[in-house]
């Protein structure tokens, strides 16, 4: 169960679901040449994932944290702002940059969104941050698969399997109580569907 909970580390789902839909669906992103493609995975890796994962690990150095698990609510605030922070950024680079188009833009806008209003809960509540960005994903995939009809064969399913353990690792290894498990999931899934259905 750590493997998967750290395989499927909140900080890699934009890489995840670029991934996948720069490989599954490319007819979406018509900018982004085919042989490209893995340098630009990368770069969404390095701005959403290497860089915030190091601003924990100098926070973790400076003792700003106690761990990297980030398991005491009062030590969430720091590194969301970091978190935010580099959505934030990444959202214009590519939007200013690269002009990546709607469908890109609206999920990195709306993940920003979404990571500050995580912030905002974090505050009063330690949701469970693994359920919503996984589920967030799944929520963007599925309303894409409903608006546009998207054909991701199985990987559409292994992608729900893999929310599903993901959630379930978190409770297994006693990170989290099930209320903050269940309500990650239902806020990332239904804010991410609603975004796309409303806003795309």
């Amino acid at each position: 169960m750590k493997i998967i909970s750290v395989a499927f580390h909140p900080l890699l789902m934009a890489t995840y679901l670029s991934a996948l839909l720069f490989t599954k669906a490319p007819e979406l992103f018509p900018r982004v040449m085919p042989e490209i493609i893995p340098q630009f995975v990368l770069v969404v890796f390095i701005t959403t994932g290497l860089m915030p994962a190091l601003s924990i690990l100098l926070l973790r150095t400076f003792s700003f944290i106690s761990n990297l698990e980030l398991t005491k609510r009062s030590e969430r605030i720091r590194p969301f702002i970091f978190i935010a922070f580099y959505y934030a950024a990444s959202s214009y680079l590519f939007d200013e940059k690269l002009g990546m188009g709607p469908i890109f833009m609206t999920v990195m806008i709306s993940v920003s969104i979404m990571i500050s209003l995580l912030l905002v809960i974090t505050v009063k509540f330690k949701i469970s941050i693994h359920s919503a960005a996984i589920w967030c994903g799944v929520g963007f995939v599925s309303a894409l698969v409903v608006t546009l009809g998207l054909n991701l064969g199985w990987y559409f399913y292994g992608l729900i399997l893999a929310a599903g353990l993901t959630s379930t690792s978190r409770l297994y290894l006693g990170y989290h109580r099930p209320k903050e498990v269940w309500i990650g999931a239902i806020l990332g899934f239904v804010y991410s569907f609603l975004t796309i259905i409303f806003f795309l």
